[in-house]
């Protein structure tokens, strides 16, 4: 069995475990008011209906309003999957086959250090059987998304360059 936990970490150094948005709407925070916040999505397995694996982590930025709420928006569902309809779809040879050049890639969000330390400290303390592969699991989606969008800008210079 699965299981996600939502995080949202604030500029002010805070860690706030959040439940999973209904209909792309998140509950009200009110201590993270007129704050932008990184949010933190673990993906774990189960065992004894508790998580004990880390499988992947999830990163957005937001800001939140002035009753602590955010609601997912059709704009920022289309950021969201930028890349992956621009890149990930479309096959090599209708890309190349497009007369227009491709749109510039949009760049991941990834944590600060600041906020992976924190991170690392809140799944130390509440999901002690995650501590030990987090940081590798984390570095590792940091990593493959920094690539992944550096594969993406190359795609796109190239295509761009046939353009000029």
């Amino acid at each position: 069995m699965t299981g996600c936990r939502y995080l949202f970490i604030s500029n002010g150094d805070k860690i706030i475990k959040i439940s999973q948005p209904k209909n792309h709407k998140y509950k009200s925070v009110p201590q993270l008011v007129n704050q932008d916040v990184l949010e933190v999505i673990l993906y774990y397995k189960n065992k004894d209906r508790k998580p004990h694996e880390l499988l992947t982590v999830g990163f957005d930025r937001f800001r939140l309003d002035s009753n602590g709420n955010y609601e997912e928006t059709e704009a920022d569902r289309k950021r969201a999957f930028h890349n992956f309809f621009a890149f990930g779809m479309p096959l090599v040879e209708e890309v190349e086959a497009e007369d227009k050049p491709l749109p510039i890639p949009v760049a991941p969000i990834v944590p600060t250090d600041n906020e992976k330390r924190l991170l690392y400290s809140y799944i130390n303390e509440k999901l002690p059987n995650l501590a030990a592969d987090a940081p590798y699991v984390v570095e590792s989606k940091i990593k493959a998304s920094r690539e992944k969008y550096e594969e993406f800008k190359n795609m796109a210079k190239k295509s761009r360059n046939r353009f000029k």
